[in-house]
């Protein structure tokens, strides 16, 4: 886990880590992963970063197939605020660090979303208070901060979100350096970032998702009636077989 922290590279929009030691703390088990972020974390929490104090404190109780995305997620913590010195929105920091990670089983909690699919928008605020939320609103939260942050970065070219990191570090605000980046205020945003989740996961999208597990009971469906159409063919040939051998054994007999 260290080494991979050594070589983390590629952060959006930042590079490579800064130069400045980091400090990795494996806990075992649940009481103490609780005791080590003094309990201020919700009970799905498995990984937490303390910027101020260079620290990332992992839940290693289960064992995972993918060790170093978590570490990667909380590393973008640190990447970010270094690199900005301020601290901004939570549903920037997370979406940040679901990005950097490149986490994007977590779009599937959207596909498949209920509230979106039938127009239900969430703002920003909901975002940020779903993430301190129970773990299936902190799932929904995560996709959602994650759909913002690759909007922004689309919204930078080439470049992603190298722009707007660059204006967070002397902007007096987050939505100042929305202005000072896209030139849209926070607000804008806002809105063309739950037009575009509305266009993605909405219900075409989620008619789509159905689609194909419906396509493929279609499919069975048709391949079934089309054997027991067979079948009883099968069944009406071998008693008009059966008839025709019938009708002649009587009139053979007549005669």
């Amino acid at each position: 886990m260290a080494e991979a922290a050594d070589h983390a590279r590629d952060f959006p929009g930042i590079g490579p880590l800064p130069d400045r030691p980091v400090r990795i703390i494996l806990a075992p088990t649940r009481a103490k992963y609780d005791s080590l972020t003094r309990g201020r974390l919700p009970l799905w929490s498995e990984g937490a970063a303390f910027p101020d104090a260079g620290t990332i404190v992992l839940l290693t109780v289960r064992p995972s197939d993918r060790p170093t995305v978590p570490l990667r997620h909380e590393l973008a913590h640190l990447a970010l605020r270094w690199h900005v010195a301020r601290y901004v929105p939570l549903w920037f920091d997370e979406g940040y660090a679901a990005v950097a990670a490149r986490e994007w089983d977590r779009l599937d909690a959207l596909r498949l979303n209920w509230q979106l699919a039938r127009g239900v928008r969430m703002d920003l605020d909901d975002v940020d208070r779903a993430l301190r939320g129970a773990r299936g609103d902190a799932e929904t939260g995560y996709a959602l901060a994650t759909t913002a942050v690759l909007l922004l970065e689309r919204w930078g070219g080439d470049r992603g979100l190298e722009p707007l990191l660059a204006n967070l570090r002397a902007a007096e605000s987050f939505d100042a350096a929305l202005r000072a980046t896209y030139h849209v205020t926070e607000g804008d945003f806002e809105l063309r970032w739950q037009r575009d989740v509305g266009s993605r996961y909405g219900w075409l999208s989620w008619l789509a998702a159905l689609g194909f597990f419906w396509l493929a009971i279609g499919a069975l469906l048709v391949a079934l009636i089309g054997l027991r159409r067979r079948r009883d063919q099968r069944k009406r040939a071998a008693l008009d077989e059966a008839d025709g051998s019938q009708l002649l054994d009587e009139h053979e007999i007549k005669e």
